[in-house]
């Protein structure tokens, strides 16, 4: 019977980590759209590359959406894996030219996600103008926390019920 409530705490803990450690949305930074110049792509892909401090020129378009200063959270559908370029108009209303750029990891392999309505950055607060969304190159994916946190419960279980197997 004690092998079986062992069993059970160990999976609870897993399904716990692996749980609470999804996210859906990772902020990565902000820059003012006054730094990249228009409101396009191209610029949007180079603000992304300026935020993540890395090369992004191999990174593709692979989502882009469209807005009038939308004023409420936006779900949309994405890749996993893929970074939103979020513009936000400037001001409390969105209402005046220019903003900000924020950035955004798609986490724990979702394929729909809420960004926010509003930016939280200096830089732009307004209402959402865009969303670009950018895939990087296939095959450099890392997993994502509850990934991790499930392979590295399991690997622990998997050493105590041998350990424990080995002493009898």
């Amino acid at each position: 019977m004690k092998p079986l409530k062992y069993l059970a705490v160990v999976g609870a803990a897993l399904f716990a980590l692996t749980f609470t450690a999804q996210a859906h949305l990772e902020f990565k930074g902000a820059i003012g759209k006054a730094t990249v110049g228009n409101n396009s792509p191209d610029a949007d892909l180079e603000a992304l590359g300026i935020i993540l401090n890395q090369d992004v020129s191999n990174f593709t378009l692979c989502g882009n959406f469209e807005f009038e200063n939308e004023q409420g959270d936006t779900t949309i559908e994405v890749m996993p894996g893929a970074y939103l370029v979020v513009h936000y108009g400037k001001g409390p209303d969105g209402s005046s030219k220019g903003g900000g750029l924020e950035a955004f990891l798609v986490a724990g392999g979702e394929t729909s996600v809420t960004v926010p309505g509003k930016g939280t950055s200096k830089f732009g607060n307004g209402g959402i103008s865009s969303i670009r969304e950018f895939c990087p190159p296939g095959g450099t994916h890392v997993p994502d926390s509850g990934t991790t946190a499930m392979l590295l419960g399991s690997a622990l279980a998997g050493l105590g019920l041998v350990r424990r197997h080995l002493k009898r």
